[in-house]
């Protein structure tokens, strides 16, 4: 998954996990939005979003996957 390969690839080359924080928590406890950032060392931050916090996760994951062209 898109979590894992990132921290593996944070780890290998900067020693350093990636950094997730959580931007906000929207919506109807039975239907909420989560909007997570997500950085490794000298990257910017990239926002996933999704129903719940891991799914979040992994959509600023892949997204930061994608754009460094680590994939």
């Amino acid at each position: 998954d898109s979590k894992t390969r990132l921290q593996e690839h944070s780890l290998k080359c900067f020693k350093k996990l990636p950094i997730y924080k959580l931007l906000s928590h929207e919506g109807p406890r039975h239907s909420p939005i989560f909007k997570i950032s997500v950085a490794i060392s000298g990257s910017k931050q990239y926002v996933g979003k999704g129903t719940s916090k891991q799914i979040a996760q992994q959509d600023g994951a892949s997204k930061l996957l994608k754009d460094q062209n680590i994939i």
